[in-house]
């Protein structure tokens, strides 16, 4: 997938090292729950899952993606992780609506859903923006990378909101 800004391609076994250092920036602590890069090598084989990058005209790694359910019957499809290189730079909401396009048009999503912490208002706010519902909150549901339990919000959107709005 490309257009002006990046190319979206699928993630390599090469990709790895730097989906974990991004992983692991320390501003992003609050946010992520960090796998390790044995649980991504395992990961990146599966069918059920698809690791994207986006690579911008130089060549240049600027985001990644994780999705997982692609083999899922009930065709709902989980937006695992969207981490962009450098927030702020205007790469997260295009990369998000690239994503929604996918799961819908490519890959016959009925649903796409994620899980957020309730305290990452900025991703929140920018999912809800783009059609994204909040539908409930699991509380202290994940364990932070500070040792803290959080609570997770799901967000989901459909394809029958995708296509109308």
């Amino acid at each position: 997938i490309r257009d002006s800004n990046y190319t979206l391609r699928q993630a390599s076994e090469d990709d790895l090292d730097w989906i974990v250092s991004l992983e692991q920036r320390e501003d992003y602590a609050p946010f992520i729950c960090r796998w390790s890069r044995e649980v991504h090598a395992r990961n990146l084989p599966d069918a059920d899952m698809l690791y994207l990058l986006a690579v911008d005209p130089r060549g240049q790694k600027v985001a990644f993606v994780i999705l997982a359910g692609l083999r899922s019957a009930a065709r709902s499809i989980e937006l695992v992780r969207i981490v962009v290189a450098e927030p702020g730079t205007g790469v997260g909401k295009p990369l998000l609506r690239r994503v929604i396009n996918l799961a819908f048009n490519d890959l016959n999503a009925v649903r796409l859903w994620l899980d957020v912490f309730d305290d990452n208002d900025r991703a929140r706010h920018v999912y809800q923006s783009v059609g994204f519902k909040e539908e409930e909150v699991l509380r202290e549901a994940a364990l932070k990378s500070d040792g803290r339990f959080g609570s997770l919000v799901v967000m989901s959107i459909l394809a029958g909101e995708y296509q109308s709005g």
